[in-house]
């Protein structure tokens, strides 16, 4: 006979893992019974399972998808031997748990390389041994596409010339690299540094010292980059160094550098050459103001013609010629040339004699030194200078300047007086000029005085605790310095309009004095330089009687 009873869901709930055991009684009408007991296992536990870090970081570059990948994790509750089956773009990749619960399996490179740029969802799943069921997913990002970098325009036109090669040089470009990744750029061997902005821009900027030592020729610049993934890109950018100046030569002009006259009104050729220069580089001619521009020829030749208005409105003297090449690469090269005009009278001038044309005392005791400039005059022309009625003759240099030296003898017959000396000279096309300068003899020294100090030149106990002025006269100029030492310490005064001065000293400085004589010394100098000094005693009796 069967027999069969319900156990109730929250009966079964009840029931705790491991073994239950049922136990059943069968009593007939005539009161006998019989039993039999029988164990079940309860399972009730979950299972779990879980991926390892894919890649190390969830994402593939192109480097790791061109190899096999490892694909692994851990699991509870499943027994040693379970089949955990991954799903990866449709296709099915199993394992087999460990005794601790790992597992691991391998998707070959071949299936990798199917996979396109995209973000995959990886699923694992597994059944024990009593039918539970346990399943998980990861993420796998597909990013095998290497970023894209470039370089921009360098030193504006990818030129760096030789006042570029003394600045910083900004580097910059843009890359599809995320923010934040390192952009490397090497210059000259040496790797900056700098970060992807947000716009996916990047700057770096060379420092003078590092740019200065590029030599001339092409500089290759490479800046380089990974993307989040690790996939790398590189790109190169080439520099031209070029900072040799143009070497700028100018022909003489006019057959001898002078103008005469006659040239003087016509128009004139100006020429010369350039090296470090190419055919169709800019010159540019100035004289007396005017600019005239040209190019450089086939042969390294360049020549600008000035018109006769031009050379006309020249002025007699030294003309100087500038002349400036400009290179395709912003490099300047620049030479002055000097042209003399001739065309109406010389001139001359005195520099200051005696540097104030003024003639003290010490001065006129040893040979005066007379110079001067001149233009209109060539090298060696004579000039002939008048003093106190003796002629003195000196010869002018290239650059008519000249010199003579009167004796220390002749000076010494000069009284005291404001001289005129004259200069006049003739220059080889006959045209003469002259000129004067005033040279004032005043080799009297001054006069200086001291007054009496402290009333009676005696500074007794009271007046030694204060101040203690001293003054006097002189005969130097007004707003002359002069100087007073009392007691080894130094003070200055300057002489008032009257020829007074006056320090005072102040009564720290008098209290220190000792008894006994003091002497007081003043000096000053007049305006030609002259000196003159004076001194005064004062009696320090500072002791006071006993009684």
């Amino acid at each position: 006979s069967n027999w069969s009873v319900g156990v109730p869901a929250a009966d079964v709930t009840a029931l705790n893992d491991g073994t239950s055991t049922i136990s059943v009684t069968v009593t007939t009408a005539a009161g006998n019974s019989g039993s039999a007991t029988h164990d079940i296992n309860v399972d009730s536990s979950v299972a779990s399972i879980s991926f390892d870090a894919i890649s190390t970081d969830n994402v593939l570059n192109a480097a790791e998808k061109g190899q096999d990948l490892i694909l692994s994790g851990t699991s509870t509750g499943l027994t040693a031997g379970t089949t955990v089956t991954v799903m990866l773009n449709g296709t099915a990749y199993t394992a087999t748990t460990d005794a601790t619960g790992n597992w691991s399996l391998t998707v070959p490179a071949a299936d990798l390389a199917t996979l396109g740029e995209a973000d995959y969802t990886l699923t694992a799943s597994a059944t024990n041994s009593t039918g539970n069921s346990t399943s998980t997913t990861a993420n796998l990002l597909v990013d095998a596409a290497a970023p894209v970098i470039t370089i921009n325009t360098l030193a504006v036109d990818d030129i760096l010339n030789a006042t570029e090669a003394q600045a910083d040089l900004v580097i910059n470009g843009m890359t599809t690299a995320q923010a934040g990744q390192t952009v490397t750029v090497t210059v000259g061997g040496i790797n900056y540094t700098a970060q992807v902005q947000a716009d996916g821009s990047w700057s770096i900027t060379v420092p003078a010292s590092a740019v200065s030592v590029l030599t001339d020729g092409n500089t290759v610049i490479t800046a380089s980059v990974s993307d989040i993934a690790g996939n790398p890109a590189t790109a190169s950018h080439n520099l031209t160094v070029d900072t040799a100046a143009p070497v700028v030569t100018i022909n003489t002009v006019a057959g001898d550098d002078i103008l005469n006259t006659t040239e003087h009104g016509q128009a004139q050729v100006i020429s010369g050459s350039a090296t470090n220069a190419a055919p169709g580089d800019s010159v540019t001619v100035t004289i007396n103001g005017n600019s005239y521009t040209t190019v450089i020829d086939a042969n390294g030749n360049w020549s600008v013609g000035v018109p006769a208005a031009d050379v006309t409105a020249l002025q007699d003297g030294t003309s100087t010629i500038s002349v400036t090449v400009t290179t395709a690469a912003g490099n300047s090269g620049s030479a002055t040339h000097d042209v003399n005009v001739d065309a109406t009278a010389p001139t001359l001038a005195f520099d200051a004699i005696s540097t104030d044309n003024v003639l003290n005392a010490a001065e006129k005791g040893q040979d005066l030194i007379l110079s001067g400039t001149s233009t209109g005059l060539t090298a060696g022309t004579t000039v002939t200078v008048m003093l106190n009625g003796t002629a003195y003759t000196a010869v002018t240099d290239a650059s008519g300047n000249w010199s003579l030296t009167v004796p220390a003898a002749d000076l010494a017959g000069l009284g005291e007086a404001d001289y005129t000396v004259s200069a006049s000279a003739t220059n080889s096309t006959g045209n003469s000029t002259s000129t004067t300068a005033n040279l004032l003899v005043d080799a009297a020294a001054p006069v200086i005085t001291i007054n009496t100090l402290a009333v009676d030149d005696i500074l007794n106990a009271t007046e030694a605790q204060a101040d203690l002025v001293i003054n006097g006269m002189t005969t130097a100029q007004a707003g002359q310095t002069v100087t007073v030492t009392v007691g080894g310490i130094n003070y200055t005064a300057q002489v008032q309009a009257d020829g007074s001065w006056s320090i005072t000293v102040p009564a720290s400085a008098v209290s220190v004095l000792t008894d006994g004589n003091t002497v007081i010394t003043a000096s000053v100098s007049d305006i030609a330089g002259n000196p003159a000094t004076a001194s005064h005693n004062l009696t320090v009796d500072t002791a006071a009687p006993v009684v």
